[in-house]
């Protein structure tokens, strides 16, 4: 099993109605990336949900927007950058993370884009 990107990636919308959606979901924005932790109730392990939010430009825009990138996730627990993504995500996580994925595409795609 993995993490279900394609819906999410490249999504385009208003910096303000993404970042308003996100934050009410638990992430919290920090040099360009959304971030939420993820904790295994079994291992303890906690994982890193992470969305990059890239600007993006178009012609005659009131206000900024930006495109979701791919998301990963990696465990942040005691382990270098490259290990924590090299480990396997349990299967209880990866179904959070895809859950959590899912709910915020469904809310970006059915409310229109308002500030």
């Amino acid at each position: 099993m993995k993490l279900r990107v394609k819906p999410i990636t490249g999504l385009i919308r208003s910096q303000a109605h993404i970042d308003r959606i996100l934050r009410s979901q638990g992430f919290v924005y920090r040099s360009g990336l959304y971030n939420i932790r993820i904790q295994d109730s079994t291992s303890g392990n906690v994982y890193q949900l992470q969305i990059p939010a890239l600007p993006h430009n178009s012609q005659a825009q009131e206000q900024p927007f930006i495109r979701l990138g791919e998301p990963s996730i990696h465990c942040n627990r005691g382990l270098s950058r490259f290990q924590a993504q090299n480990r396997d995500i349990p299967a209880p996580v990866l179904d959070a993370a895809n859950d959590k994925l899912a709910e915020i595409v469904s809310y970006l795609r059915s409310h229109p884009t308002v500030t």
